[in-house]
């Protein structure tokens, strides 16, 4: 069948393309042709303006997974290589640009990643093809679909009807958290599927085997893994600093600058990246696709919580059972990067979560 998914694909953010690359590996092994969709700037302009008044406050929103990655390469990601690097992986693994996009597809998959979290100030504001209004698909379901910090209640009246109406064009749903759950509870009566973001169930095995690290990481390394200059407090600051200075640790953050870790001028695709936190000492984050990296690939992981992700991280953690690596207080630092990564018990929960997602594509897109 010709399938379409709509992601976040075109957001330089590794955790946006390899989620985008994961989702397509797992329907193209069911049998599929594949190609993404974009996100359509919002026609409704009275909807995109309470999109945006309604955002989050100034304070949460610096946090904000969405607000984050439309901010632009200058404040994520600096570097004209880097974006080089994103550009290729689309056209080479993804398949983007390289040929006509359909104009009918059977089904159209939305997600996974946040593609519910609509109160933001995003370039497209409102748009209802997120929400089940595709009109290029005989059907449409969701995988591992997010509201992120967008809740019910913060929605005004205009939104709620227009999300109610585009629902009513899903066929199946499919969540990644509770938050999303309840979320969807309020504007369909369909019944929904709890299932992990694709990079959790996918196989990397081969990717990553077939990749070298060419680059001059001369000593044992620690991986801090945020959005650009997240990480400014001084007391979590301190407390990585001397915990890497006393094992004999360089300091990588391959993703978001830090103004505190001095930048080694790497570049990594991210196949690469991978690799890096399948060889590093340690990761110390605080993003989603962060922990799902480091609870796949590394030995020993801290995860910070904060306010603004501590509903995708504690639902996340909660489901790979690895609460035990949660990092609340700074000063237990030490104590949490000496407790190894329960990889059977991970492997055990991921393969369990492949079966059952790759379950719910197959009878969803061949029905």
């Amino acid at each position: 069948m010709k399938i379409c998914i709509l992601s976040m694909q075109k957001v330089n953010n590794y955790g946006s393309v390899l989620q985008a690359y994961s989702l397509k590996k797992n329907i193209e092994n069911l049998g599929h042709t594949v190609d993404f969709i974009d996100i359509k700037k919002g026609q409704n302009e009275e909807l995109n303006s309470q999109c945006s008044a309604q955002a989050v406050s100034d304070k949460v929103a610096k946090n904000n997974w969405i607000c984050q990655k439309m901010k632009g390469i200058v404040n994520k990601i600096s570097n004209r290589e880097t974006s080089k690097i994103y550009s290729q992986f689309r056209e080479h693994e993804l398949g983007i640009g390289n040929g006509d996009i359909l104009k009918r597809y059977d089904v159209c998959v939305i997600g996974s990643d946040e593609v519910f979290n609509c109160l933001q100030k995003s370039k497209w504001g409102f748009d209802p093809q997120l929400f089940g209004e595709v009109e290029v698909a005989d059907r449409v379901i969701t995988y591992a679909a997010s509201c992120g910090s967008t809740n019910v209640d913060k929605l005004t009246k205009g939104l709620k009807i227009a999300i109610g109406k585009a629902m009513t064009n899903l066929s199946a749903i499919s969540v990644r958290d509770e938050n999303t759950a309840s979320f969807v509870k309020a504007f369909s009566k369909k019944e929904y599927v709890y299932n992990l973001d694709p990079v959790a169930i996918t196989d990397f095995r081969k990717e990553i085997e077939n990749t070298s690290l060419n680059k001059k990481l001369t000593k044992p390394y620690c991986i801090v893994y945020a959005y650009k200059d997240r990480i400014c407090n001084k007391n979590e600051i301190d407390a990585i600093l001397n915990y890497c200075n006393e094992n004999n640790l360089e300091i990588i953050a391959p993703f978001g600058k830090q103004r505190w870790i001095s930048e080694k001028g790497y570049h990594f695709t991210p196949f690469e990246l991978l690799k890096l936190f399948q060889n590093s000492e340690c990761i110390i984050t605080d993003t989603f696709h962060g922990t799902i990296f480091g609870a796949k690939f590394a030995k020993k992981m801290a995860i910070i919580v904060r306010e603004s992700n501590k509903n995708k991280l504690e639902d996340l953690t909660k489901r790979l059972e690895i609460e035990q690596h949660i990092l609340r207080d700074c000063n237990n630092l030490h104590n949490i990067l000496s407790i190894e990564l329960n990889k059977k018990n991970i492997d055990s929960i991921l393969e369990k979560e492949r079966e059952k997602s790759l379950e719910y594509l197959k009878s969803n897109l061949e029905r």
